[in-house]
């Protein structure tokens, strides 16, 4: 790492821009040798042998950066110890590696620099203009070409080569080159690079290792001693250790004030730990990949007409995607942002929940084993009609406590508004009343709550919020509510099979986390039960009723995990109650501790969805299911443009929702072809296909059979069957028909049968 290597990187940098700027269509041609057009694919990443060597690659970069992170996790947990390898080493590797092939690369250049890659371009069977190196200003949204990380990462090994013996040191540097080349070829072979990109790549690696390895060793020798590095490291740790402890002692001193009717301190210490939290939250919805999952982008597609009531869910959930996305746009990140505020809003309610039961220690962790509760993190991350049901529910719980001990006609009123507006956002908000009921055979304050006038103006509020609602219902058939009982049986006659109701209380564990949901189902044990609170028993009225209904049901039809979520309200609180009592202080760290893991891991995992395959599992690819609408739509839609269509039909709700949001760009009416004589979803009522429909129509379907078409169409062309991917190894194929001469038959389309 001296003078004639930055000689030659900067060489090299001057030779590349003059090249490129002479020709910049020397991408395109390096790119063909890896094209096959026949088949409109690049036929090495379906090779299974090149994608180990490109994950091998990755492995074995990461292993030459293993000491040094080995070393950095040992000092963190005995600081008083020496560093394993040298500081300066240590820091050199660690801070190269991240910065070259993370800060830069992905987190910097790929996200912003909107260069389609190559397999993503119109001349290699994509959709996208080609862009050279230095525009910035392709279709590409996230995730781009521009430059290779994974070259980047390889070309990373000058680091450690750079501190290799002085007398094999020239020939660490050639492997290291070697090494960065491969990796680099093998994602030109992909599509995934152009030349250009991988020699970005390696110049900037090269730039970064030159720079830090000359402040390290060379200019700031004294100064970045290895001595200093590791005397300065240990002293921040352990003076960290310190003023965590000291924070822990004013921490007890704080949840251990009784309340006194004022906020305590801890309130300030939760409310900046849910604020980091949501930042945190939001900025993941920022970064990820994954598509709207149809459900989502149905949604959304409510939201651009709000209504008093939809097909299959009341109307809450499209009224506030409609305010979100006046906000701040109609982007992914931007329709999912509601999720983390009202978590937010919801954990803070329930702080005050415990605060008025229990006292500050329990509110504290409270507010935490809500904000961090394993269902909740994984609901952060997507837009459902559970979001604002949670909040609604923990608003109604409060107003209802507060009222059990005065008789205020305000909290009358926010427990009738939260009972109304929980019943728009989900009717499962009805558990609520069920709960009141419960709650009224074992605390007599609840008996004569339920007797007052408050309770029934409480009651006549949430009618009043729900009956437009009705009136909709009623007007459309009484559809959602006939869908309601369809999900319910999940359109199958009643069977029997208790494993349902035993599969639902065990999926349990996962939606309101492992200890919380333990420690609810010990409150049912008798040494347990016999030392229960009041205040116990009416929290756990508010948890029995969603789980019992739900688990009586599986046994009959089906029940999903989520069914029973406002349960976790009650029951976390409660949990949190009895494990504070306890003095059961650790149970709640791991509670924090698991929340805080999985809050890590999904996020990340979100940023690199459409790359995450795991091979020992059946289905590989874990977010088939929500990666790939994106691209499926638009390649629809540039087929649609393609054979001068003027609209698109499809005959499944997903396909047709998908299509609605991604390809609002393009300006084709969506339509929906009904497959019986009933409406099925909200698109058979705003978007049916008629005998007007203009025409020629796109017909995209899962059935690939023309001849169930004709008693509808004059002339049937089929077209190319359309896919995408869904993963690395998995896809998702539509079959295309192209439509005109209607034959004035508006009947449902038939079943796929030959």
């Amino acid at each position: 790492m001296n003078r004639t290597g930055l000689f030659i990187a900067l060489g090299a940098a001057a030779l590349f821009t003059l090249i490129y700027a002479l020709f910049p269509q020397l991408d395109l041609a390096a790119a063909r040798l890896f094209y096959d057009p026949a088949t409109k694919t690049f036929p090495a990443s379906f090779n299974r042998t090149l994608e180990f060597l490109r994950q091998a690659a990755m492995v074995i970069a990461w292993l030459f950066a293993a000491p040094a992170i080995v070393a950095f996790f040992v000092k963190l947990i005995w600081p008083h110890r020496p560093l394993l390898i040298s500081g300066r080493k240590m820091v050199f590797i660690l801070f190269t590696i991240a910065m070259s092939a993370g800060i830069l690369t992905n987190a910097i250049f790929k996200q912003n620099w909107g260069r389609p890659r190559p397999a993503a371009t119109a001349d290699f069977n994509g959709r996208w203009e080609f862009k050279p190196w230095w525009d910035s200003s392709g279709a590409c949204p996230r995730n781009c070409s521009f430059f290779s990380g994974e070259a980047a990462t390889a070309f990373w090994t000058y680091a450690p080569a750079s501190l290799a013996p002085a007398t094999i040191r020239p020939v660490a540097y050639v492997a290291a080159t070697a090494f960065g080349t491969a990796t680099g070829l093998l994602r030109m072979m992909f599509g995934g690079h152009y030349l250009s990109d991988v020699i970005v790549a390696g110049i900037v690696a090269f730039l970064v290792i030159w720079l830090t390895h000359g402040l390290l060793f060379r200019w700031g020798a004294t100064r970045f001693s290895d001595e200093n590095i590791d005397r300065w490291l240990g002293d921040k740790l352990i003076a960290g250790r310190a003023g965590m402890k000291n924070l822990q002692t004013r921490f007890a001193g704080d949840l251990a004030l009784p309340h006194d009717g004022g906020l305590p301190r801890t309130f300030w210490w939760l409310v900046a730990m849910l604020a980091g939290l949501t930042a945190f939250r939001i900025v993941g919805l920022k970064v990820s990949v994954v598509d709207l999952f149809y459900d989502e982008a149905q949604y959304w597609a409510w939201a651009q007409a709000p209504a008093f009531g939809y097909f299959s869910k009341p109307p809450l959930l499209a009224w506030v995607i409609a305010a979100t996305t006046k906000v701040c746009g109609d982007g992914e990140a931007c329709i999912r942002a509601a999720s983390p505020v009202f978590y937010l809003a919801t954990a803070l309610v329930s702080y005050a929940i415990a605060l008025r039961l229990y006292g500050a220690r329990t509110a504290f962790w409270t507010g935490l084993c809500i904000a961090l509760g394993t269902g909740v993190v994984f609901s952060s991350r997507i837009i459902s009609t559970d979001v604002p049901l949670l909040l609604c529910f923990a608003v109604a719980l409060l107003a209802y406590v507060r009222l059990l001990d005065e008789r205020d006609w305000r909290w009358a009123a926010v427990l009738g508004m939260a009972l109304g507006f929980g019943m728009l956002a989900k009717y499962a908000m009805a558990y609520f009343v069920f709960g009141a009921a419960l709650a009224a055979f074992v605390d007599p304050r609840a008996r004569d709550l339920l007797r007052h006038r408050l309770w029934w103006i409480a009651m006549a509020i949430a009618g009043l919020l729900l009956l437009p609602n009705l009136i909709w219902v009623a007007i459309h058939d009484f559809a959602t509510l006939r869908h309601t009982q369809d999900n319910i049986t999940g359109g199958r006659s009643i069977g029997f099979n208790p494993l349902n109701a035993v599969g639902f209380l065990v999926a349990q564990f996962a939606v309101c986390g492992p200890v919380i949901f333990a420690v609810f189902l010990m409150t049912f044990v008798r040494p347990i039960r016999d030392r229960l609170q009041p205040a116990d028993r009416i929290m756990i009225a508010f948890a029995v009723p969603p789980l019992a209904i739900v688990a009586f049901n599986g046994i009959f039809n089906h029940a999903n995990a989520n069914w029973a979520a406002p349960a976790a309200i009650s029951m976390t609180v409660v949990a949190v109650a009895i494990l504070v009592r306890q003095d059961a202080s650790r149970w709640l760290r791991v509670t924090v501790a698991i929340g805080l893991v999985a809050q890590i891991v999904l996020p990340v995992a979100d940023a690199f969805a459409d790359r995450i395959s795991l091979k020992f599992l059946a289905k590989p690819d874990v977010y088939a299911r929500t990666i790939g609408w994106r691209a499926l739509s638009e390649s629809i839609a540039s087929v649609s443009l393609a054979n001068g269509a003027k609209a698109i039909v499809a005959d499944q709700r997903d396909i047709v929702a998908s299509l609605i949001y991604y390809t609002r760009k393009f300006g084709l009416p969506i339509l929906s072809w009904r497959t019986s004589r009933a409406f099925n979803h909200q698109f058979d009522i705003d978007r049916p296909l008629t005998p007007a429909s203009p025409e020629p129509l796109l017909y995209v379907s899962g059935c690939p059979l023309p001849s169930r078409l004709a008693g509808h169409f004059t002339a049937v062309e089929p077209l190319p069957a359309i896919a995408a991917p869904a993963g690395r190894r998995s896809s998702r194929t539509v079959f295309a028909f192209k439509l005109s001469g209607s034959r004035g038959n508006d009947a449902p389309i038939g079943p796929c049968v030959p």
